[in-house]
């Protein structure tokens, strides 16, 4: 019966699936150990300016990333298993070089943009311009390729060489982060060199794996049908900079970058919920999915809920325990930062009711809804985000990072009850 069940299992190659998503598993948890591990150390070294700097320019690269990576690694996945070999290669050379020099292209003039904004509508500013702003946003055209390269694994199923390099770039940014901040004690100019330098050899790495895409013609036409797929994705992709990185710019310009740094502190520290969200999120996602497909409002119902319950409770424990967690991750010295932890391990579960309404609409087929809630709920973000962050400081902007969500949940609601409603009045 046991040599049966082992038959069995290899031959419907079950054992092997659950081997390659342990890998994919791993390939995601060792980095982020990685990163736990020297946190301390990085504490150490690193003032609350630094993290105010680090955290400034990357509210930046959340704004610039969508137009120049163009969310062309969409259209990547959307269409593989749609194509032919010689097709697939010559979608594959499209998006390798369009991700080199479109994306480089890009970066200069999202830059530019960066650098005017500052000298003449910021110009009192206590960050520093160069060469900060230089290291974080040229260090964003060189993941395209890396990514491409990830999905690339994935897709034909790779999962041992998707680990390596998944795991290999944690590990060459761990130890630029240890050299470069803990015994070259650079800072905030030590973390951004490190991320530049980490991402510059993986990109070396893969443009050398895919030298032979290099011989390749490029597809003018091609490209041409990739831009129009993906810029109404860009475009609702950068409006999320105003529910994730407008927060940090209105606190930089309200002038106290220590207790900024505080306050992305705590940020970051919360953001490590996000992790076991997003591993909850994919084990409930197909029973959601499956329910709306089969319009059992019930089973819908029922996931959401244990969906939600797992978060908050995850997200209630991580509050309770923040101090110890705290204390242990910055080695003691961030200890003004749990206030803002446990302000937003709140917005972690606002933020998954969020996506839980959003997944639901998009499921129906209405994903037009999302780009209208998004670009409605932007000028909502912007009014919160001003008002508690001009009254109420640092403790205002993480409060509106629990609010905002729940404005964009009531808008996707409404926007959809409406449609619904608008679309029944019409059939009848």
């Amino acid at each position: 019966m046991r040599i049966s069940l082992i038959n069995y299992l290899k031959g419907h190659n079950i054992v092997k699936y659950f081997q390659s998503a342990g890998l994919y598993f791993l390939a995601s948890l060792i980095p982020m150990c990685l990163t736990l591990l020297i946190n301390p150390a990085m504490a150490k070294n690193m003032s609350p300016n630094d993290y105010a700097i680090t955290g400034y320019y990357a509210s930046f690269s959340g704004l610039l990333s969508p137009f120049i990576v163009f969310y062309m690694l969409h259209y990547y996945n959307r269409q593989y298993f749609t194509l032919n070999e010689a097709d697939r290669i010559q979608m594959k050379t499209t998006i390798f070089k369009s991700l080199i020099s479109f994306s480089f292209l890009v970066t200069v003039v999202g830059y530019i943009c960066v650098v005017l904004y500052i000298v003449f509508f910021n110009r009192d500013t206590e960050v520093p311009l160069f060469p900060y702003s230089l290291l974080s946003i040229f260090a964003l055209p060189l993941t395209g390729i890396y990514v491409l390269r990830q999905n690339d694994l994935r897709m034909t199923r790779q999962s041992k060489q998707f680990f390596v390099l998944t795991v290999s770039n944690g590990v060459i940014l761990a130890a630029m982060n240890v050299l470069f901040v803990v015994f070259l004690k650079l800072g905030a100019m030590g973390k951004l060199t490190a991320q530049f330098l980490s991402q510059a050899a993986v990109f070396l790495y893969c443009l050398w794996a895919y030298r032979e895409l290099l011989k390749e013609p490029f597809n003018i036409k091609l490209f041409k049908e990739i831009v129009k797929f993906c810029f109404p994705l860009v475009i609702a992709a950068s409006l999320g900079f105003f529910s994730s990185g407008f927060d940090k710019t209105l606190l930089e310009r309200n002038g106290d970058l220590t207790e900024m740094g505080y306050f992305v502190v705590g940020a970051q520290l919360a953001g490590y919920i996000m992790v076991f969200q997003s591993a909850i999120g994919s084990t409930f996602q197909p029973d959601l999915y499956g329910a709306i497909a089969k319009r059992d409002r019930k089973k819908t119902v029922l996931v959401a809920l244990g969906l939600i319950g797992s978060v908050s409770m995850i997200a209630i424990l991580f509050a309770l325990f923040s101090p110890i967690i705290i204390k242990i991750l910055t080695a003691g010295r961030y200890m003004h930062s749990v206030v803002y932890t446990r302000i937003l391990s709140i917005s972690v579960v606002t933020t998954t009711i969020y996506g839980l309404v959003n997944d639901v609409v998009i499921a129906l087929g209405y994903s037009k809804i999302t780009l209208l809630a998004r670009i409605i709920n932007t000028l909502f973000c912007i009014a919160i985000y001003y008002v508690l962050i001009v009254s109420f400081g640092c403790i205002g902007a993480a409060w509106g990072n629990v609010l905002v969500p729940v404005s964009a949940t009531i808008i996707n609601i409404c926007i959809f009850h409406l449609y619904r409603r608008k679309h029944v009045l019409k059939n009848s």
